[in-house]
């Protein structure tokens, strides 16, 4: 027994908030972050010093760029690291289509998309459209020019707790991303590798959660004992 507890949410574009209340991703995510720290150091049952913000998936971009501006959290996890949202749509693009996007051409590019929709399988367009629903968008040139602003190049040296990143073999999504986090962040990191030879390769390690599980929080446990 760890005797960890837990705060869960939905944050915009996420279940309840996007099915129900139609709020879409946004990529400030300190402005999530901030009002949830302010309610949980509001209880009394609440270890005010012992804060830990953790990010999975997509939310390894989100948990790192909050965690540049809201510095009343211990830890930060973050599974994988995410330097660039952008790069898991734009490297499905072909050179005539960055072209578009670098030059602004939104109709011709929307048009372009539209007719290449046709030609695909049910299952691809379902998949894309599955992708664009949380961004609150029907473009999707609108949808990759406000990626632009999901990237932490000129933020993640404003983190100052120690942060966790998990690094698996054939990450699928951003390969390379968590190395990339590492070297752009100036305090404590830990670089979690997770191995195919471990059964712990590709994106959030699905078939090794409990090794995942393990080395977190025996380095967890390790931090929140030095803050205490």
């Amino acid at each position: 027994m760890r005797f960890y507890n837990a705060f869960t949410y939905d944050g915009p574009g996420q279940n309840t908030m996007l099915w129900i209340h139609g709020v879409p991703f946004r990529p400030d995510w300190e402005a999530v972050v901030t009002p949830i720290v302010d309610a949980l150091l509001a209880r009394p049952d609440v270890a005010d010093e012992k804060l830990v913000l953790s990010g999975l998936s997509q939310g390894g971009f989100w948990a790192p760029r909050a965690l540049a501006f809201e510095h009343r959290i211990a830890a930060g996890i973050a599974d994988p690291g995410v330097m660039d949202v952008s790069t898991s749509w734009m490297r499905e693009m072909t050179d005539e289509d960055l072209a578009m996007i670098a030059d602004g051409q939104r109709d011709a590019f929307d048009a372009a998309v539209a007719e290449a929709m046709k030609d695909l399988p049910a299952s691809m367009r379902q998949t894309l459209e599955w992708r664009q629903k949380p961004y609150g968008m029907e473009s999707l040139f609108d949808i990759l020019k406000s990626l632009e602003a999901y990237n932490l190049r000129d933020v993640a040296s404003q983190i100052s707790c120690p942060l966790f990143i998990a690094d698996p073999d054939d990450e699928q999504f951003w390969p390379g991303q968590s190395e990339q986090l590492r070297e752009a962040i100036t305090t404590s990191v830990h670089l979690a590798r997770f191995t195919r030879e471990e059964g712990a390769n590709w994106h959030c390690q699905p078939l090794a959660r409990a090794l995942y599980d393990q080395r977190l929080f025996e380095w967890l446990d390790a931090i929140l004992i030095e803050s205490a």
